[in-house]
């Protein structure tokens, strides 16, 4: 009885800790200050060919400044090329959302069979996403496209993200932290 509830409370655990889907971590070659969604799917179906994750992210500089990013990660997707230009458009409530592909200040590290695309942003997009009733987006290449409709789960990890965030200024990379990434 006690190995069977000691299993128990570990697979709980494990489970709990693996639906946490956020990150905070100083990268200290760049003294950046990161925080970061991560794993948060578009769509919930169980056998999709292609797996799409779209997760905020904000960086902060010593002096207070911060870039904000959408990052894109999807699945290998057959024969895709992306598209120049602007490749990612977010619809939220009919709103047209366009954004270029560009590069973040601190390193981003990719999960395992994912490719992952960064997106400029600003705040007043994570609210709208957060906020929207109906959001779409679309992954532009080109000969193909991808379309999906975010799930109500993953709007709601987008307001989880901002109340989580978003509440007090943000930390200067100089404020104390511990030695690895810690884990929300």
């Amino acid at each position: 009885m006690k190995k069977e509830l000691l299993f128990v409370t570990a697979a709980a655990a494990t489970f709990l800790s693996a639906c946490q889907n956020t990150t905070h971590r100083v990268d200290r070659f760049d003294n950046i200050r990161i925080q970061q969604m991560e794993a948060n799917r578009v769509s919930r179906d169980w056998f999709e060919k292609v797996v799409v994750c779209l997760n905020a992210r904000r960086e902060v500089r010593a002096d207070g400044t911060a870039d904000h990013f959408l990052l894109l990660e999807h699945t290998p997707i057959p024969d895709f090329t992306l598209a120049p230009g602007e490749s990612l458009t977010v619809l939220v409530d009919g709103t047209r959302y366009a954004f270029t592909p560009t590069n973040s200040p601190a390193a981003i590290v990719s999960r395992p069979g994912f490719t992952t695309l960064t997106y400029r942003a600003t705040p007043q997009h994570f609210v709208a996403i957060a906020n929207g009733s109906k959001v779409e987006l679309r992954l532009k290449g080109t000969s193909t496209a991808v379309e999906k409709r975010l799930a109500r789960a993953s709007i709601g990890e987008f307001k989880s993200y901002l109340l989580k965030y978003f509440q007090t200024p943000a930390e200067s990379p100089n404020a104390p932290i511990t030695k690895s990434a810690q884990r929300n």
